[in-house]
């Protein structure tokens, strides 16, 4: 069994808006994506 670490609130808060800030890019590339989707000629 995988133990997790454990962190103070300040280490907690500091990776979790490092990962958001990741969560955040990831949407901006998945809407561009979609974006560029969208804009292929229709057959």
């Amino acid at each position: 069994m995988s133990t997790h670490p454990i962190a103070s609130a300040e280490e907690w808060t500091a990776a979790r808006i490092r990962l958001l800030e990741k969560e955040k890019e990831l949407v901006r590339l998945g809407d561009e994506l979609a974006s560029a989707r969208r804009a292929l000629p229709w057959r």
